[in-house]
């Protein structure tokens, strides 16, 4: 335990970025206002996964530095591995009978954990791009965003509806939302923020105002996207590569000091992201719940859930 006080505020909104991304997969108030959905669950609370790759990008600074890539890449590759092992039932099952399916699972990840699959791919990647200027860092991160999101933008429009095989290759989520559309860009930008020190260069009223001004952008657009197009499904939206940064230059540019065990906070948000599936799962499987009570139900049982995984990783290892 901690016996300083420090700066817990990035631990803190990693903890509520986690709770979002619940929200998110449990489709939190969709039995209440479609409107309130689409603006949290196909808007803001979308922008975790934007966050945690800026966060990622920011300290895979000092692994580069450090000449730690092998050790960062095992650490992240065997938490992966152990992962797919323990949803194992859920991806093998549905493609038993045709094996070749189960390559682009373990490719991409299965559900939730295209994240880590996408953060060593993307970790890697950036690793090669690390002697490149900030601004070609920069130009690369927007195109190849840019590129993901066209992507996705063709298939929410149903683009090539007619042509079948073309259609079934643009629906593909893993298409857009993987290491080099979307993990590589934010990666960057979080990588260029602490090569750069540009975290040490805002005052605390010019990160409230940039904070502020990201956020309507996202909520205009989360609320044009749902009068266009409400049935669209938005991993990715221009407004996340300003929103995104702008919640890692917060959490540095103000500061919550508490003795709290800030690994605790960061072990707490890395559980509830990894378990709350199995949470859904089993809740479904015996109670017929609504999408805003579910949400609940899961935030509170992955709370326990995970107590109990940082309890069991204190002797695993490699759990968390």
């Amino acid at each position: 335990m901690q016996t300083t006080s420090r700066n817990i505020l990035l631990d803190i909104l990693k903890v509520i970025a986690a709770v979002a991304i619940i929200a998110v997969h449990c489709g939190f108030l969709f039995d209440l206002n479609k409107i309130a959905y689409h603006l949290t669950c196909n808007g803001l609370f979308r922008i975790p996964i934007p966050f945690f790759f800026c966060i990622n990008g920011f300290f895979l600074y000092s692994v580069f530095q450090n000449d730690r890539i092998k050790t960062w890449s095992k650490r992240v590759g065997i938490l992966y591995l152990i992962w797919m092992l323990i949803f194992v039932y859920f991806w093998i099952t549905p493609v038993q009978e045709r094996f070749v399916k189960i390559i682009p699972t373990l490719l991409f990840g299965f559900n939730h954990l295209w994240y880590l699959a996408a953060l060593i791919l993307g970790g890697l990647l950036l690793y090669t791009f690390q002697k490149l200027s900030n601004k070609q860092l920069l130009i690369i991160a927007l195109l190849l965003y840019l590129i993901g999101y066209t992507i996705q933008t063709l298939s929410n429009f149903e683009v090539f509806a007619k042509q079948a095989m073309l259609a079934k290759l643009i629906n593909f989520p893993p298409l857009h939302r993987n290491f080099l559309f979307f993990a590589l860009p934010f990666l960057s930008i979080g990588y260029v923020i602490r090569r750069s020190n540009f975290h040490l260069k805002l005052k605390k009223r010019q990160t409230i105002m940039f904070l502020v001004l990201s956020f309507v952008f996202l909520l205009a657009e989360s609320l044009i996207n749902y009068y266009v197009n409400s049935k669209a499904s938005l991993n990715m939206s221009i407004s996340f590569l300003v929103f995104g940064p702008m919640l890692l230059l917060v959490s540095f540019s103000h500061k919550i000091t508490s003795s709290l065990d800030s690994k605790l906070l960061s072990s707490y948000s890395i559980a509830l992201y990894l378990i709350h599936p199995l949470i859904i799962v089993l809740i479904t499987s015996f109670f017929k719940l609504e999408a805003t009570p579910l949400t609940i139900a899961t935030i509170i049982l992955s709370v326990i859930a995970s107590y109990l995984l940082i309890q069991m990783n204190k002797k695993l290892k490699y759990i968390l």
